[in-house]
């Protein structure tokens, strides 16, 4: 039953976005888990999923061609994209997946199943703050202390700011902590193979959650004075110690249950390459993890399209190691934690090479299966900068929405925007959604994609 259930969210998510990306089209206005019905196991795999596709399609993959570790063609509607054409229509989907399946369920394990199954509701806070860390990280402010009153009568609930969401971010995750930190006999029953993550070991997932709160503490460094510190004293207090403590999406090789950059490029190929300068950097750096990150183009090389080159498509798409058939792909990692830790004791005038270095280490183990060398790693990380360690944290985490958030909070890299696009700026937000500006009389609505957001001063 799991299994069928996991097939049918799946399906319905991945049709949503890889056959209508980029388009009008609604598919999660409407609640599928009844909460008369429904089950925390099913709730739990309905978070898990969205949670992967939003994290391997179109949030992320945006993300990545503004930051130019992807780069849209003119062969499909990506080149709009490429050239920071991104309207309010495009990204209903993506909101919708985020409110309408992610975050919902979410609300649901907390409402009615938190005092008798602490360890699924727990589990269910951590996807919490990873997803609507998404969503204020891309839209700003968002709905979340009204976002699920409908049942109330609310229908177009009011909008948090961006700055009351990070603090939710931090007591939802303490709360996850205080659940998971619980005695197994508080629950009835508790997570098993129905957490595709873990498997139900709440240990790690109590690793994970200090980490994020390191993530979301770190990006306040223009707005809190306090952020390095607090950033280093939740990495320290999490533990995580190697890949092994990864939370990865979870892909298998079944036709509804693929990794979707590989099932993007399947369906739409040429639609998406890799950017000239990620593909540049890593083969200037002579980066063992190229091959692993780049697939050969047509000329048996490797090659990315600069930020104006939307008409290439002979260039190279994403690696094996992101977008086989299964490939997982990192949420929350541990070469994360410890280019948080770098960069916070950079900051707060420690030393930041150990840091860095074991960061750089952990990437290029997970990414080709092998250690890197004491020559390469001598090369990445003894230079220790704010623009080298966020330049090193920028290769290790490839697809994913972090390299996108540094970007806009430190400016580095050194990114050179597209010069044949309109406003020759890179994106620092997405435009409110249709359907809220449209729906909801009470929503926040920005237009303009180079508005910046709280904390990108």
């Amino acid at each position: 039953m799991k299994r069928y259930i996991k097939s049918i969210i799946l399906t319905a998510v991945s049709i949503s976005l890889l056959t209508g990306c980029q388009t009008e089209l609604d598919t999660f206005n409407e609640n599928p888990n009844d909460p008369i019905t429904t089950t925390p196991t099913l709730l739990l795999a309905a978070m898990e999923i969205s949670t992967f596709s939003t994290h391997t399609s179109g949030l992320v993959r945006t993300s990545n061609i503004f930051d130019q570790h992807l780069a849209g063609t003119s062969v499909g509607q990506l080149g709009d994209i490429q050239r920071y054409i991104l309207t309010e229509q495009d990204i209903n989907n993506e909101w919708n997946t985020v409110y309408g399946t992610t975050l919902i369920s979410g609300h649901i394990l907390d409402r009615d199943f938190s005092a008798d199954y602490p360890y699924y509701n727990g589990i269910g806070q951590i996807l919490t703050a990873i997803n609507l860390g998404y969503a204020t990280d891309l839209w700003g402010d968002v709905p979340y202390d009204e976002a699920f009153r409908a049942e109330q009568g609310n229908k177009t609930p009011s909008y948090n700011t961006q700055e009351e969401i990070y603090q939710r971010l931090q007591t939802i995750l303490d709360e996850a902590i205080v659940n998971l930190k619980k005695p197994a006999s508080s629950n009835v029953s508790v997570p098993g193979n129905d957490d595709y993550i873990f498997k139900g070991n709440v240990a790690k997932w109590i690793k994970i959650a200090y980490v994020l709160k390191a993530r979301y503490a770190l990006r306040l460094t223009q707005v809190d004075t306090n952020a390095a510190q607090k950033a280093l004293d939740y990495i320290t207090a999490s533990g995580i110690s190697s890949n092994a403590d990864d939370a990865n999406t979870f892909f298998t090789e079944q036709a509804n249950e693929l990794n979707q950059w590989y099932a993007f490029d399947n369906s739409r190929a040429n639609y998406l390459k890799t950017g000239a300068f990620f593909v540049n950097t890593l083969k200037t750096n002579l980066d063992p993890r190229l091959s692993f990150a780049i697939a050969k183009d047509d000329n048996g090389g490797y090659t990315g399209n600069a930020a104006d080159d939307l008409d290439t498509t002979s260039s190279s798409y994403i690696g094996s190691a992101y977008a086989s058939a299964d490939s997982p792909v990192g949420i929350v990692t541990y070469a994360e934690a410890k280019f948080i830790e770098a960069e916070a004791r950079f900051r707060l005038g420690q030393n930041a090479q150990p840091a860095l270095e074991t960061a750089v280490a952990a990437s290029v183990l997970k990414v080709t299966g092998t250690a890197a060398t004491p020559a390469f790693l001598a090369t990445a990380a003894t230079t220790v900068t704010l623009a080298n360690i966020i330049q090193q944290k920028y290769l290790a985490l490839f697809l994913t929405m972090e390299p996108y958030n540094d970007y806009r909070r430190t400016g580095f890299p050194a990114l050179v925007p597209n010069q044949s696009s309109n406003t020759k700026t890179i994106p620092v937000r997405f435009p409110t959604p249709s359907d809220e500006r449209n729906y909801n009389p009470n929503a926040t609505v920005v237009s303009n994609v180079t508005t910046n957001l709280w904390w990108d001063k």
